[in-house]
């Protein structure tokens, strides 16, 4: 946080009612339009001086981000921008801060840029949950455990998903029934870490210079470390599309277990990356079950272009990690994986 005087003077160019003035602002211009509608803003205080104006842009994120950076971030290397003033708690839905500008700042995948967001999710990782004291349980979207539950008892709508996606509807009990097998390893809540809760593509970015930046951290959690590592390889985005690879993903995996054990944190390689795999196919099947919901409501956000371009991403990652955890175990099971692959050739 910075000093008095400079939240002071980032403090006139918000009204009383929680909206930019524009009595006071030289220009705006619009960045992105959060789930509620509100717009995400670089604002010119005049023609060399610009910040980012970010209202409550997701239900259930009020007062969170000004909290993680006061409670969590402070102990943080310089990886986030800084936040420059805030709305006083309890504002609810009027609720705003106001953060540097980093400037314009490229969301395009980058292998070597995931590997060093890896690097600092490993770092953060190493602290058991108890060092960041008072953490939220649960972060925008419903755990692991939560998100199983909802396939069951949405069995039909996740295989009517996965047939839309040109999938095999028995995929979705198969990924079930292995989760079942896996037993409660993957939901172990004394396994859990600090998680920035929406790390996905859009949500960090390195710089001309080099310096990496996370952003956006009003949906930091407490969660499994694989949760952390699935926004970061196989989360798909229909603002920030890219396209994951077996290699990079093994790559960045891997890369991830090294830095946890340079940090004092050891883990099994295989067994981690079979377990990440799991959590992803699980994952990967209930976002296709929401892209399919929001096709069918036709009253998303997004487009429908945009809608089946992130289905196609999600898809590609279910295949991929389900070949994967069925690896080794039978030849046929490598049926889906190779006859996808000749398809898209």
């Amino acid at each position: 946080m910075e000093n008095r005087h400079e939240i002071d003077d980032v403090l006139i160019y918000v009204s009383a009612s929680g909206e930019l003035d524009d009595r006071h602002v030289w220009r705006r211009d619009k960045l992105y339009q959060g789930m509620n509608g509100k717009f995400v803003e670089r604002f010119y205080a005049s023609p060399e001086q610009s910040y980012i104006f970010k209202p409550v842009t997701h239900e259930g994120s009020e007062d969170r981000e000004a909290w993680v950076y006061k409670h969590i971030l402070s102990a943080f290397p310089p990886i986030y921008p800084r936040l420059l003033g805030c709305s006083k708690p309890g504002q609810g839905k009027a609720g705003w801060s106001i953060f540097e500008d980093l400037g314009e700042i490229s969301h395009r995948f980058n292998v070597k840029h995931a590997l060093l967001v890896a690097k600092q999710i490993a770092w953060w990782h190493s602290f058991p949950a108890v060092h960041w004291g008072d953490v939220p349980d649960m972060g925008q979207k419903p755990n692991l455990r939560r998100m199983s539950a909802d396939l069951y008892e949405r069995k039909e709508e996740a295989e009517a998903s996965l047939e839309g996606a040109e999938l095999p509807r028995s995929l979705a009990g198969d990924i079930l029934h292995k989760l079942e097998q896996a037993g409660s390893g993957l939901l172990d809540k004394d396994a859990e870490v600090l998680s920035h809760g929406d790390l996905h593509l859009g949500n960090y970015a390195v710089t001309e210079s080099g310096e990496l930046y996370i952003l956006d951290w009003e949906h930091a959690h407490l969660n499994v470390p694989y949760w952390d590592l699935y926004y970061l390889l196989d989360m798909s985005h229909p603002r920030y599309p890219k396209q994951m690879t077996l290699a990079y993903r093994e790559r960045i995996l891997r890369y991830y277990l090294k830095q946890s054990a340079y940090y004092g944190k050891t883990w099994d390689e295989e067994a981690f990356i079979k377990d990440y795999s799991l959590l992803a196919a699980v994952f990967s099947l209930w976002m296709l079950m929401l892209i399919a919901n929001d096709l069918q409501q036709g009253n998303s956000v997004w487009s429908r272009a945009e809608l089946l371009s992130q289905r196609n991403e999600v898809k590609a990652s279910l295949i991929d990690c389900w070949d994967r955890i069925e690896a080794g175990d039978d030849q046929e099971n490598h049926v889906l994986h190779n006859t996808e692959r000749a398809a898209n050739q």
